[in-house]
């Protein structure tokens, strides 16, 4: 059961809602960050299904490389997760230069969406990494590039590190076969064409691994899921006598206010989604509302069934049915408020958004 406790005072109201460490050379010029930090994205969303981009993670995994560069299966390291649900094998990739990652070195790492906020100071421009999604979902490895010669896993692994990195590997180690205009070319087409990008159902989002020992972050992709869409109803909670619908007293919206509420009045009453005409039999029980209106503070208390969620809530106290907007009485959710001073009978208008 979720509980969401909202508190009122008599006097004020409360609303809750290294790889390999290379010889540094010259910063890059005219591949630098963009000059933003990203918002955090919660999700991408389809006509059918919605896409989380900051599905819920392990805190941390225990990881070991297996091999590196022309070793490795066309990445730059084969690593293997040891332990909870993202065990398995992956094509892994370097995402910083600054530290070292060698072929069977084992290693616990913190774990990140690239569309999470990233710690302070982990990556030189991790407002990139909507670039590297871009590119890496392209599966350019093997392809053609403008001069004909295929792409390798090496031109991939160096245009990561223009991309998120501020330093230019000077002998670029362990990358194969691997040439530096090919690798601007992949970064061009991600500089072009990734601005904004976030992977939808069946592409791969990018999860980063950082070692709690100070060994190389590395990436691995993850395989985001359509999941359906939320499906969410306006609920509100309703006196044990039925008390004041909404639609009897003039108004179009259905709902109801409780009251009047005595000092001393602790009760708790069923919460209803999608009862049109305050008709319960079209309606769903979602939980209840505790109501505690004693020695000058009012508590509400919602109790939601867990196969709910809360999106959102809204609740007025007052000494009227109604709030009042600009002189005049509301039931519009986004205008309730609590009434200062509270004292005597008053009325409560408990209401939530609940999405299954």
């Amino acid at each position: 059961m979720k509980k969401l406790t909202l508190a009122i005072l008599a006097v004020f109201a409360f609303t809750f809602f290294a790889c390999e460490v290379e010889p540094a050379g010259e910063d890059i010029e005219g591949i630098a960050g963009k000059g933003k930090v990203k918002e955090p994205k919660d999700s991408n969303e389809s006509e059918e299904c919605v896409v989380d981009l900051l599905p819920t993670l392990p805190a941390q995994v225990n990881a070991c490389t297996t091999a590196k560069g022309v070793d490795a299966n066309n990445a730059y390291f084969d690593l293997t997760v040891n332990d909870t649900f993202l065990a398995g094998d992956y094509a892994s990739w370097c995402v910083d230069q600054d530290a070292t990652l060698e072929a069977n070195q084992c290693f616990t790492a913190d774990v990140y969406s690239s569309y999470d906020v990233l710690p302070e100071g982990a990556f030189e421009k991790p407002e990139n990494f909507d670039l590297v999604n871009w590119l890496y979902n392209q599966n350019l490895i093997g392809t053609p590039s403008s001069g004909g010669e295929l792409f390798t896993f090496g031109d991939f692994q160096r245009a990561i590190w223009y991309l998120v990195d501020d330093s230019n590997c000077q002998q670029c180690l362990y990358l194969g076969d691997w040439d530096d205009d090919r690798s601007l070319e992949l970064v061009d087409l991600a500089m072009n064409n990734g601005e904004g990008y976030e992977p939808g159902a069946g592409e791969k989002l990018i999860i980063i691994l950082i070692p709690t020992d100070g060994k190389q972050s590395v990436f691995i992709p993850y395989e985001l899921e359509c999941e359906p869409e939320p499906s969410c109803e306006t609920a509100f909670a309703r006196g044990t006598d039925g008390n004041t619908c909404f639609i009897g007293e003039g108004f179009n919206r259905w709902g109801w206010s409780i009251g009047p509420l005595a000092e001393g009045t602790q009760e708790s009453y069923d919460i209803y989604a999608g009862a049109g005409q305050c008709d319960i039999d079209k309606g769903e029980l979602v939980g209840t509302v505790d109501v505690s209106y004693v020695g000058g503070v009012v508590t509400v208390t919602y109790n939601i069934d867990d196969s709910y969620t809360v999106s959102e809530t809204h609740t007025y106290a007052g000494s009227t049915m109604f709030p009042y907007k600009d002189g005049e009485a509301t039931v519009a959710p986004g205008q309730y408020y609590i009434e200062d001073n509270l004292e005597g009978s008053i009325y409560v208008i408990a209401h939530a958004v609940v999405c299954d």
